[in-house]
């Protein structure tokens, strides 16, 4: 017998309602929900069910109602991401504090060891900018302090520390001292600025090249002294404020020092080598070069066929020589030998500063380029006048009247120079030039405005103006 419908619908168990379930992350700084579905007929989840949940289990910061919104919405309507969990609550994190920084000078910024890019785009490989040069009282580098971190708090309303920035040292190295308040690193000298592998900031008056200069370090310009532990080789230079020491030779390079230059070995010029010291100048041997120094040029081998100016020029060597092209000194040039039994041409000037002489020779060819143009003018201006005619070879009468005017005064600027330079010929007392084993026939000798050719070989000479104001040879011991 059939039981009634009502009874089985009576013990029938009622549909399952929609279920919330919460999950809270590791360091609960966020809660995801995800909603089971309910059975036909079961209720769904509400928003107000959603926020009571989180309420018990003391969910406050961080709600997101918008989310709890879309997350009901999408489980009413069957979505599967309502299945799969959205986030309703996130905490704030914690901001750590920036870590305090060393903010270097620009010049230790940049990269050392590479060719400069032109403004073309090209590369310079003879600035490799291996060179920092920098003042004293130059700020090298500047500490930018930490700041404190920013705390966070997680979905229970709990704070979350955050970590403060940490503290950086400013290492002031030789060279370099610490500003007042510590924040800055201050050079003391003027010179090379480098970072050392342990941070130090540091600056040397001394830079050293560990190797030639070359195509390795590119050209050198620095504000103190240079020291090359190889050669100076064709083509590249050194500048330096102060002294230039090469441990090899100058190969054809050309060296340039408001001090003196020491070299180890010679000085090859090659027709493009030239030396330039404020100082002293101290090799073995000079050949084809341009040597010039404020001080003493002093060479232990000899001297071939170069033009080289100091103070005093003086080749120390027992069989030291001088031969072949020009030299110049204030004082005094000596040498066991001056020329050579070929004749070369040797030219030896004394008694004025040869600053004076390269001058005076410099104006005497503009004075004599300008004479040539200022007869043109004058035979074109005479011509045109005296014929009548307004122009000729394209030139008009004003014009070659005006030509005449300019190279003529000009003219008279460079003839007053020249007098002047020449009323400096008086030359130094004592002023002399010695060759002790032997001066050759068709040595030139200049003492101040006197001159005089070698004629006859002589040994133990010592050339000086005599009391008769020519040119007298006298022993040299």
């Amino acid at each position: 017998m059939r039981e009634p419908q009502e009874s089985m619908d009576a013990d029938r168990p009622a549909p399952r309602d929609a279920e919330l379930v919460l999950t809270v992350a590791p360091g609960a700084m966020s809660v995801e929900a995800r909603i089971v579905p309910p059975e036909p007929g079961g209720r769904h989840i509400t928003r107000e069910q959603v926020l009571e949940e989180l309420a018990r289990h003391k969910i406050v910061f961080g709600i997101d109602h918008e989310a709890i919104d879309r997350l009901v919405e999408m489980a009413e309507k069957g979505f599967p991401m309502a299945r799969e969990g959205i986030v309703v609550a996130e905490g704030r994190r914690p901001v750590d504090g920036e870590d305090g920084a060393i903010i270097h000078h620009e010049l230790l910024q940049t990269p050392a060891g590479y060719p400069r890019l032109t403004k073309d785009g090209r590369a310079d490989f003879f600035d490799l900018n291996l060179v920092r040069n920098v003042t004293k009282d130059t700020v090298l580098a500047t500490k930018k302090p930490p700041t404190r971190g920013e705390p966070g708090t997680d979905v229970y309303g709990r704070p979350v520390r955050a970590r403060d920035g940490r503290e950086v040292r400013l290492r002031a190295g030789p060279g370099t001292r610490l500003s007042p308040d510590g924040q800055s690193v201050i050079a003391t000298v003027e010179g090379h600025a480098s970072i050392s592998h342990s941070g130090e900031v540091t600056v040397s008056p001394i830079f050293t090249v560990p190797g030639d200069v070359g195509y390795g370090s590119g050209n050198i310009d620095f504000v103190g002294t240079v020291v090359v532990q190889g050669d100076v080789t064709q083509g590249f230079s050194v500048k330096a404020g102060q002294n230039v020491e090469v441990h090899g030779g100058i190969m054809g390079g050309t060296v340039e020092a408001g001090g003196d230059v020491l070299v180890r070995y010679g000085i090859v010029g090659g027709g493009r080598g030239r030396v330039k010291a404020g100082g002293k100048v101290r090799c073995r041997f000079i050949e084809s070069a341009e040597v010039e120094a404020g001080g003493d040029v002093v060479v232990s081998d000899g001297i071939l066929g170069s033009q080289v100016s100091g103070d005093s020029v003086t080749v120390t060597g027992g069989r030291g020589s001088i031969v072949g092209g020009r030299i110049r000194a204030r004082r005094e040039i000596s040498a066991q030998t001056l020329g050579s039994a070929m004749g070369a041409p040797t030219d030896l000037q004394v008694g004025v500063p040869p600053a004076v002489r390269a001058e005076l020779e410099h104006i005497r060819e503009q004075l004599s380029r300008v004479e040539d143009r200022f007869g043109h003018a004058t035979r074109t201006a005479t011509y045109l006048t005296s014929s009548g005619a307004v122009q000729t070879a394209g030139i008009s009468r004003e014009f070659a009247e005006k030509s005449r005017r300019l190279t003529g005064a000009e003219r008279q600027q460079l003839s007053a120079r020249m007098a002047a330079l020449q009323a400096q010929l008086q030359p130094e007392p004592g002023a002399c030039i010695k060759g002790y084993e032997a001066v050759y026939p068709g040595v030139r000798i200049t003492i101040g405005a006197e001159r005089h050719v070698v004629v006859d070989q002589s040994t133990n000479s010592c050339f000086v103006i005599g009391e008769d104001g020519e040119i007298t040879l006298i022993p040299a011991w």
